[in-house]
């Protein structure tokens, strides 16, 4: 499985709707779905969905299949639209010529694969109804006829939805994976062979587009100005209306049309090289943005002069901590750095910057950028984010700059709490047994400061927040843990599940050749996360995991992990058990506060070579030195 293609799975179940969406998300289906196509001949797409109490067709799905049309057309695949007498004119509106109905379609025709985008599929009482449970039937032609016949025919089908109502669906309740978060009336019995799952439809067609791309090696996606002149014009010529809201507006299931663009452009950075890797952008240039191409070109002119050869300029929006240790580490690669900041600037002796903004952040001083690294303080939903979209104007957050230019091997650890304590402690066990780590994180040290120390060869352990996970790109630690995930912070990510697939991004690119071997040491420590078995919610994680999956628990024996049980703790890494020894010392008192803490970080020192009996002395003196409450 391809991690760059998992990534993408993940981001195009964010779910703004709060429909759990991750919980309708199928592991893999992405990525077999796209494999599949691109061995088709013919592929029938099939969208469209009539609001009866708006009168008109709704933002969400032409749009998604005119992006997979046009990516399977570069493929030199045959493609047919398909949808109905209400839903025509969207189609229309944005350049496409359906069919109607699909009669006969697949006698006459013979397609090999159909993939149906937000098109409504038969609840098992046969009747078609929305998400409210409100029966739409009068409004809407069978077409999931074609899904249900399809398999007689031996055609491969895929269903793209955000709800549970779209055709394809039915797979995901079929297999009991969960159950449909409004009720189940209005779930749909239609299965395909592939089910895809997003927050929105359209999401979901990017990111098929995305995964195409990621196997033929080129960026089949549109445009971001493409892809808003198509919502535009759905709008302003065929007549839609958001489903959700059922107004005549340019947003899709209520979301703001810079939401829909940020989702493409967070795909698009999957795909195509990194502006930092100019070497993988020559090596592979049919990957290359717009932008990118014309980045090389401006560097590769003649009479440039030779110190700004091979760099690249580089905004940062926000000057504070994470900033400045970013400045200073694109400065120690050879970049151009202009800050751009809402409040005045104060540079280190020393400094030199390509340009100042203060006051505020404008377009016209960015625009020139290959790359923008944002502060954590510039939300994504901002004005100035969103106009770098909009322009295929790169913007990373400082850890993922960071990780992108790291030659160390790298621990993440997040959780809701205690991120920051284990790491702390396992810098403590590491110190013990003569070996160093070096330690920082969203409440410590920046990535980018503790790449600025010299001559450092150890490992490097950061405590990563939900915040800064939200915008990673390819960042892909070799060991990844994840604590604990309890109700917080839902007022930026909105419901649990949600906070949930936030902290999974901490080891979905794992898995993947060219990331993961990356950082990897002598040991090959690599492609690890670690997860605690007590807790189900995080513990299904594992079946979205493409490494070596360890677990810690307070209750019972693990196959692979570590664990507490009697008061002794062991450790089993390569399938032997160890013991590390009784957890409670002589004169000391009392049980481990957070023993999710320590036993990942008793896995993660196993890993790395320290051996069970080095761990127990080390625990131990911890615990009387009170570093372990």
């Amino acid at each position: 499985m391809d991690a760059r293609i998992t990534s993408i799975e993940n981001l195009m179940t964010s779910d703004p709707g709060g429909r759990n969406v991750f919980g309708l998300m199928m592991a893999g289906q992405l990525q077999l779905a796209a494999r599949s196509l691109q061995l088709a001949k013919r592929v029938g797409i099939v969208s469209g969905f009539y609001i009866p109490g708006a009168g008109a067709g709704e933002t969400d799905g032409p749009p998604g299949a005119k992006t997979l049309g046009e990516a399977l057309r570069k493929l030199g695949i045959e493609v047919d639209y398909i949808t109905d007498e209400w839903n025509v004119a969207l189609f229309q509106s944005i350049g496409l010529s359906p069919l109607l109905d699909g009669t006969d379609y697949i006698e006459r025709i013979g397609p090999t694969h159909l993939v149906a985008i937000e098109r409504l599929g038969r609840a098992e009482d046969g009747r078609y109804r929305n998400m409210r449970g409100v029966d739409v039937t009068s409004t809407t032609a069978p077409l999931d006829e074609l899904f249900l016949e399809a398999g007689s025919h031996g055609i491969t089908t895929v269903g793209i939805g955000d709800g549970g109502n779209e055709i394809g669906m039915g797979k995901v309740f079929a297999e009991g994976a969960t159950k449909m978060p409004s009720g189940q009336q209005a779930a749909t019995v239609v299965a395909t062979d592939f089910c895809i799952a997003a927050g929105v439809s359209n999401w979901g067609a990017y990111g098929l587009t995305g995964a195409l791309s990621v196997l033929a090696g080129r960026d089949l996606l549109p445009t971001a100005q493409e892809a808003a002149l198509d919502i535009d014009r759905l709008v302003e010529v065929g007549g839609a209306v958001d489903g959700v809201t059922g107004l005549h507006e340019a947003t899709v299931d209520g979301i703001g049309l810079p939401a829909s663009l940020r989702m493409l452009e967070d795909i698009r950075r999957q795909i195509v090289a990194s502006p930092l890797d100019r070497r993988g952008a020559d090596h592979a240039s049919n990957t290359l943005s717009p932008l990118q191409r014309r980045t090389r070109d401006r560097m590769e002119t003649p009479g440039e002069s030779s110190s700004h050869s091979g760099s690249l300029r580089v905004g940062l929006l926000g000057y504070g901590e994470s900033g400045r240790a970013a400045g200073a580490l694109l400065a120690r690669q050879g970049h151009r750095v202009c800050v751009s900041d809402q409040a005045g600037v104060t540079l280190q002796p020393g400094t030199l910057l390509a340009g100042i903004e203060t006051g505020g952040h404008t377009i016209e001083f960015l625009e020139s950028c290959d790359l923008v690294v944002a502060s954590p303080g510039v939300r994504p939903d901002s004005p100035i984010r969103n106009a770098l979209h909009r322009r295929g104007i790169a913007v990373m957050s400082e850890l993922e700059l960071a990780y992108q230019l790291c030659s160390r091997p790298l621990i993440a650890v997040t959780g809701t709490v205690g991120k920051r304590t284990t790491v702390e402690l396992l810098q403590h066990v590491f110190g013990l047994a003569d070996r160093r780590v070096s330690i920082g994180g969203n409440r410590g040290r920046p990535l980018s400061a503790l790449l600025l120390d010299e001559d450092a060869r150890e490992p490097i352990a950061v405590a990563v927040s939900s915040f800064q996970l939200d915008s990673v790109i390819r960042f892909c630690p070799n060991v990844a843990i994840i604590l604990n995930i309890s109700e917080a912070h839902l007022d930026r990510h909105r419901s649990l599940a949600e906070y949930v697939r936030t902290k999974a991004r901490i080891f979905m690119n794992q898995g993947h050749a060219d990331a993961s071997t990356k950082h990897a040491p002598p040991h090959d420590v690599r492609d690890v996360l670690i997860l605690p078995f007590d807790d189900e919610r995080v513990r299904s994680l594992a079946r979205k995991h493409r490494g070596r999956t360890f677990f810690v628990s307070t209750r019972q024996a693990v196959d692979r992990g570590a664990w507490l049980l009697q008061g002794k703790l062991y450790v089993s890494v390569e399938g032997t058990v160890e013991e590390i020894g009784p957890i409670n010392p002589t004169g000391v008192e009392g049980a481990v506060r957070f023993p999710e803490n320590l036993l990942s970080c008793i896995v993660t020192a196993r890993l790395y070579g320290i051996g069970a009996e080095q761990i127990g002395r080390a625990v131990a003196r911890l615990r009387r030195e009170g570093v372990i409450e």
